[in-house]
């Protein structure tokens, strides 16, 4: 048997300028904003009560948003606790923070895949496109963040793509 899951939900990335990082998301990609955090306590709140956005969560598509997180600073007990076990988490804290980002890729139509590449282009924003074979039947593209997190538009549907075994 196999987890069930359907796709990416949210991917988080850390960013060092909140402001910078929202703009990008949102002007320059066209994103929008689903939700806002602030954080009090070491974790993150569902409000924003202070007036510092800690947490920024970005609408992509389809069942997936990103999240853009300010660097947390945990007290000793809580770095020690997030560098352990997950079972050894008391209660509601979270230490959901991470190895290190590689790249994740945003799926885009074949029939989009140029006018994104365009958008970027005109935007400013540095793309580099992927040399697959002549007859490959996807297209890929890289740029990056401000924050310089590597993100990939992708043309592969990795559900119709797959022939996957039910029984796992």
């Amino acid at each position: 048997m196999t987890l069930p899951a359907q796709g990416v939900s949210e991917v988080a990335l850390e960013v060092s300028d909140m402001d910078r990082a929202v703009s990008f998301w949102t002007e320059t990609l066209g994103f929008p904003i689903v939700d806002q955090w602030g954080y009090a306590d070491g974790q993150f709140t569902g409000t924003v009560t202070d007036g510092k956005i800690w947490a920024t969560w970005i609408y992509v598509g389809g069942n997936t948003r990103v999240g853009l997180w300010l660097p947390r600073e945990f007290a000793d007990q809580d770095e020690e606790r997030r560098g352990g076990s997950v079972t050894d988490w008391p209660g509601s804290a979270l230490y959901d923070e991470g190895g290190e980002h590689v790249h994740f890729a945003l799926y885009v139509d074949e029939t989009d895949f140029d006018d994104a590449y365009g958008l970027l282009q005109q935007k400013g924003v540095s793309v580099t496109e992927r040399e697959f074979a002549a007859d490959a039947p996807y297209r890929s593209m890289y740029f990056k963040d401000p924050d310089e997190h590597v993100i990939e538009l992708y043309t592969r549907p990795m559900k119709d793509n797959y022939q996957l075994n039910p029984t796992g």
